[in-house]
């Protein structure tokens, strides 16, 4: 059981499947994997802290990196085709398109799935989400975020995916979430001090830095962190 990747599965199976088998029930070192995995889903914030290799996905050997182009817009247009690129053979190709034409959409992946996150479609900015699985070529819906963003910075870290200020088709924001997909839930965090529009996202050693961006008057060279553990400091 120590190999099997517990905190990866959701958290439903977990109580409804691994829970309620007496072979795992009865184990005490069996016990401990299980209360590992539920504590990885129930405390986000502390997954740096549980890193092993159970919360690791699996790489698979041989595979090469893919560069994806999702969605985007021209003057005349909002686009929902995706195209990747092969490192191996030098290549473009289509992939599915996604089911929302999306520009000034952020795109971040986790694992083995990319998401594409707010954005717009030509006519409102969106709290909409979707996902593409590179195994069946399918994108489906995920769970809104609470506030519609195109313009949006997003990153991944330790598995959370985070959102960052955009355009709400009224306002910059400063306001952030972070979606979790073994829970499918949104969370809001600590509110950026400066709004920021087409701000930059990255991650450093455990922590998020929103970079640069608009605030509706002047571009941006400031720069915050965010620390998952602690608050948001300039």
């Amino acid at each position: 059981m120590k190999c099997v990747r517990l905190p990866l599965l959701r958290r439903d199976f977990l109580i409804s499947n691994v829970d309620t088998e007496l072979l795992v029930r009865h184990h005490a070192e069996c016990k401990d994997l299980l209360i590992e995995a539920l504590k990885y889903h129930l405390m986000p914030e502390q997954r740096v802290n549980l890193y092993n290799i159970r919360t690791r996905p699996r790489r698979c050997e041989g595979a090469s990196p893919v560069l994806f182009a999702v969605g985007g817009g021209s003057l005349f247009a909002i686009h929902g085709d995706c195209e990747a690129y092969d490192t191996r053979t030098d290549r473009w190709h289509m992939v599915a398109s996604m089911s929302t034409r999306r520009a000034r959409v952020g795109v971040a992946a986790i694992g083995n799935r990319l998401y594409a996150v707010g954005g717009y479609d030509g006519t409102s900015d969106l709290a909409t989400i979707e996902s593409y699985d590179p195994i069946t070529n399918t994108w489906q819906p995920e769970v809104s975020m609470g506030t519609r963003r195109s313009c949006l910075g997003v990153a991944v870290l330790h598995g959370l995916l985070y959102a960052a200020g955009g355009y709400d088709g009224a306002s910059c924001l400063n306001s952030a979430e972070r979606y979790d997909p073994l829970t499918s839930t949104w969370a809001s965090i600590a509110a950026m001090s400066t709004r920021r529009r087409y701000v930059r996202v990255a991650t450093l050693e455990g922590s998020l830095y929103a970079v640069g961006g608009y605030d509706s008057s002047s571009h941006l060279a400031t720069v915050e962190k965010y620390d998952p553990l602690v608050i948001l400091t300039p």
